[in-house]
């Protein structure tokens, strides 16, 4: 019954948003996934996470404090490779996928409120 309405603009503009941010974000979790598996390299990206994450703890904003600490989760999980690749490797996958199905979820909300438009 819903769908015989327009949709709302910003709730629409909030799921277009939120589909192309959410599955970027999947995506790029797969891609560092794939890095982390390179000795050195991981390391070094997991240390450089750390260390943005903790630059966005100073920040003055509550998002750029939320960025720091999930870009501090990630480069921790990105060190625990070192030590546990199995279970850092497990993680990044399941994550990446999780964003990528909010992802589809919430583009596939806006092409339907798109429609519901014209």
């Amino acid at each position: 019954m819903s769908d015989q309405y327009p949709a709302d603009p910003t709730e629409l503009r909030n799921q277009g948003t939120r589909g192309v941010i959410s599955t970027g974000a999947g995506l790029g979790l797969w891609v560092v996934n794939g890095l982390l598996r390179i000795p050195f390299v991981g390391a070094a990206l997991g240390g450089v996470l750390v260390v943005l994450g903790i630059l966005g703890l100073v920040g003055r904003n509550r998002t750029d404090r939320t960025t720091g600490v999930v870009l501090m989760a990630a480069g921790g999980a990105g060190l625990a490779s070192l030590i546990l690749p199995g279970l850092s490797s497990f993680l990044f996958g399941v994550g990446g996928l999780a964003l990528v199905g909010f992802g589809l979820f919430n583009l596939y909300k806006f092409l339907r409120g798109l429609k519901s438009r014209s």
